[in-house]
């Protein structure tokens, strides 16, 4: 067989147009492994600040019940209720799983 030209450049636009097909694929797989990765960490990251927010109202609570009472009532009741705000504000954004027929 004889390769001219044309069947030259044939060939290149079809290698070509499938390492651009193998390169998008491969950084669609990334994009979603690096999106799975972040879902992760923000999982961990939200564990790390419930706990870390039961430690600080333990702490005040601790405080209180020493009768450190000149900020730190104030600083508990805060804490308290942003921590209610954002439980409120979560089950607010949460789609409801089931209709009540209302």
């Amino acid at each position: 067989m004889v390769w001219n030209a044309t069947d030259i450049i044939s060939l290149a636009a079809v290698i070509g147009a499938a390492v651009a097909l193998i390169n998008y694929t491969n950084r669609a797989f990334l994009w979603l492994h690096k999106t799975a990765r972040q879902s992760e960490d923000l999982k961990t990251v939200r564990e790390e600040q419930r706990i870390m927010s039961l430690a600080l109202s333990a702490c005040l609570d601790g405080l209180i019940q020493l009768g450190a009472n000149h900020n730190v009532p104030k600083a508990k009741q805060a804490l308290d209720d942003y921590i209610h705000g954002q439980a409120h504000t979560r089950e607010r954004r949460k789609p409801c799983s089931t209709s009540t027929g209302r």
